[in-house]
């Protein structure tokens, strides 16, 4: 059986490849980076948007 893989991307940059999708969303928390963060794998996809202002709060 073929392991599924998420790749996550940012705009069109692609950011990495990752072997789950917690995996993939706790490196978007680390990044400390803003823009629409699109996450595809194998009959899955995830969009979602993270405000630079935000990022600066904290």
């Amino acid at each position: 059986m073929k392991e599924n893989i998420y790749i996550l991307f940012v705009g069109f940059r692609k950011l990495g490849e990752f072997k789950s999708i917690l995996e993939a969303k706790k490196f978007v928390q680390d990044c400390c980076e803003g823009g629409i963060f699109n996450l595809i794998g194998t009959n899955y996809s995830n969009i979602w948007h993270i405000s630079k202002l935000r990022i600066n709060e904290q």
